[in-house]
């Protein structure tokens, strides 16, 4: 079963490829730019990734400043 980012990355890609060319599209009733549909896939690309271990939620932790 896909998780909700999964899904969520699968409809916005649908969206991209359908909507090629296009300044702004609709989605569900509302209207949005197609550079705000690209920022949406990433960020839904980067939970995805998150969650198959593929990319860490933090690059580095620093743990020598203690307090």
């Amino acid at each position: 079963m896909a998780s909700f980012a999964e899904t969520m990355l699968h409809k916005y890609e649908t969206l991209l490829e359908s909507s090629a060319g296009l300044d702004v599209v609709n989605i569900d009733g509302q209207s949005v730019s197609f550079a705000d549909l690209e920022a949406k896939r990433k960020h839904w690309q980067r939970e995805v990734a998150r969650e198959t271990g593929a990319k860490p939620a933090a690059s580095t932790i620093d743990l020598s400043r203690t307090f």
